[in-house]
């Protein structure tokens, strides 16, 4: 379950479970970018999804859906349980630094009925003995290659970077192995709606990419291997 509380680092999540994480033989992160205002999606993807990982990357542009998942744990314990116990988030070009929520993110108390997030540019954290970066991407250049992203990454000590902005699902693998899950509402260049779930394993790093489909059953998520695209072919 969450603790939502934001960390000196602004990550949200308790300082155990932080630490915890950074130590952890396996983990896997479930990794959300571009929802772009499909709240009920979002909400959806972590119930389903959240149970099954240690922690959840927002990788930005739609600041408001991630929000309103948290404001929902806030309010809703059941929910919250569905929510990993550890929580990234950075802003995209879409979003503004700082939104309300409807709990205290701080430690001081305060009867205020709405309070304030930050919404950090860049995160740093570490999950399993690797460390990782995370940015929208916009201010990389993204849409023109990930060289700049990973070289950025590199001076930083990182070795995973999650990225979005391109609403592309794709892996690229190398010295620093760079992610980004595309869009789960407004995909691009003919790729399927998506999310991801990294999954790390002492030096063994995998992403599963799944397909949002919606079916008689209701919402499916289906993994699939995305294909190289890129937006100026």
């Amino acid at each position: 379950m969450i603790t939502l509380k934001q960390s000196e680092h602004n990550l949200i999540g308790s300082e155990k479970d932080i630490a915890d994480l950074a130590v952890k033989k396996s983990a896997h992160i479930l990794v959300i970018s571009d929802s772009h205002g499909q709240r009920d999606l979002f909400r959806c993807i972590v119930k389903k999804m959240g149970p099954l990982c240690d922690a959840l990357v927002f990788c930005g542009d739609g600041v408001g859906d991630f929000v309103s998942c948290m404001n929902n744990a806030a309010s809703d314990k059941i929910y919250a349980a569905s929510v990993p116990p550890v929580v990234a988030f950075v802003e995209g070009n879409g979003d503004s630094d700082r939104f309300p929520v409807c709990f205290n993110p701080g430690e001081k108390k305060d009867d205020s009925v709405y309070h304030e997030l930050a919404i950090p540019r860049r995160q740093i954290f570490s999950a399993s003995g690797h460390t990782i970066y995370v940015v929208h991407g916009h201010e990389q250049g993204v849409y023109y290659g990930i060289e700049l992203l990973k070289k950025e990454a590199e001076t930083e000590g990182a070795d995973i970077v999650l990225y979005g902005h391109t609403h592309i699902a794709d892996e690229t693998r190398g010295n620093v192995y760079m992610v980004n899950p595309g869009s789960p509402s407004h995909p691009r260049a003919g790729t399927p709606s998506s999310f991801a779930v990294l999954e790390l394993d002492g030096l063994n790093i995998n992403t599963v990419f799944y397909h949002i489909a919606g079916t008689l059953q209701g919402l499916q998520f289906i993994p699939f291997l995305p294909r190289k695209t890129y937006l100026w072919n």
